[in-house]
């Protein structure tokens, strides 16, 4: 009778040994799968905020051609103006535009670069590839003067 009920009790530890290892990878999968939908809510986040950013600089374009048509056809009557004080307010006007789109260009990549980052994470998630593959930025220096300068300074 003993052996009988030592025989019954390693069988219930057993049992319960491998309830507790299913339960336990049951609740890994609903974790794996609630990070699988945070991860996907999130890329598709960034992706709107993308093409929002997008939108932005095509306003931006647009109304940098509303504002050099207005300056254009100012300067065009102001005969006291010189060509040069003429050319500097357009240029001015151009390096206000390529300024702001820089500034929007750069929140761009950050939200191409947050993609990266989740892309690497959540693919990464049930392997070995370390999450350090993520590619640098483009490396673009933004500034706000004219290429045209720099290559006269160079001379």
């Amino acid at each position: 009778k003993k052996k009988k009920k030592k025989k019954d009790r390693n069988r219930n530890n057993s049992n319960s040994n491998n309830n507790n290892d299913k339960m336990a990878a049951f609740i890994d999968k609903v974790k794996q799968a609630g990070k699988n939908v945070v991860d996907a809510g999130a890329k598709t986040m960034l992706k709107t905020d993308i093409l929002f950013l997008d939108r932005e600089i095509k306003t931006r374009k647009q109304l940098f051609g509303v504002e050099i048509y207005d300056l254009m056809a100012e300067l065009e009557t102001a005969e006291s103006m010189s060509a040069e004080d003429k050319e500097a307010k357009i240029r001015s006007a151009f390096d206000s535009a390529r300024k702001d789109i820089a500034v929007i260009e750069a929140k761009k990549e950050c939200k191409k670069e947050e993609m990266t980052v989740l892309e690497a994470e959540s693919g990464g998630a049930g392997s070995t590839m370390p999450t350090n593959n993520i590619p640098p930025s483009s490396g673009t220096v933004l500034t706000n003067s004219h290429p045209a300068d720099s290559e006269m300074e160079n001379m």
